[in-house]
């Protein structure tokens, strides 16, 4: 499968293919060359691990969350490969989510400031190129007649289930 294939051209830029090829991994892969140098350099780790400085119950909603967002993107990449559409570098980012989830269950009495940062940092970014991927499609969306993008999954969807994962990720 080609990355972007059957992609409608957008005026502007960034392209569809452009955001998916490119700038929505790209916190994904950021975290992910993160946590491996952390892994890398961690000789063993003198930082106390801090306990939790909100509820536990609060940590178990940002775990639901983290698998929400995991699954909206699940969710998009099979609906844009059932068109052939291409999902570019997408898959990406269910596995950078899958790395954080599993990070969140194991430290889950407790965890190091470093993480806690590194989590924050990618959340809001992750949320950031989200959102900029909302307008472009949006832009798709008033461009394209829902019937002319695709059958099967017209532009409108495309950009409701981007704009679910933005609202998940801003929560």
């Amino acid at each position: 499968m080609v990355l972007c294939s059957h992609r409608v051209a957008l005026p502007g830029t960034p392209s569809t293919c452009a955001l998916d090829t490119a700038i929505v991994p790209l916190p994904s892969i950021l975290l992910a060359v993160t946590l491996l140098l952390l892994l890398l350099c961690l000789k063993k780790s003198t930082e106390n691990v801090i306990r939790l400085p909100y509820p536990y119950w609060l940590h178990t909603v940002y775990l639901v969350l983290v698998l929400a967002a995991f699954a909206m993107t699940i969710l998009e990449m099979a609906r844009l490969s059932a068109q052939d559409l291409g999902v570019g570098l997408l898959p990406v980012t269910p596995i950078a989510l899958s790395i954080v989830m599993v990070v969140l269950w194991v430290e889950r009495r407790g965890r190091t400031r470093f993480m806690s940062v590194t989590f924050c940092l990618y959340w809001l970014f992750l949320a950031a190129v989200e959102t900029v991927k909302v307008v472009r499609l949006n832009v798709l969306d008033e461009t394209i007649p829902n019937k002319a993008s695709s059958p099967e999954y017209p532009a409108s969807d495309q950009l409701l289930d981007n704009a679910v994962m933005v609202r998940v990720l801003i929560c």
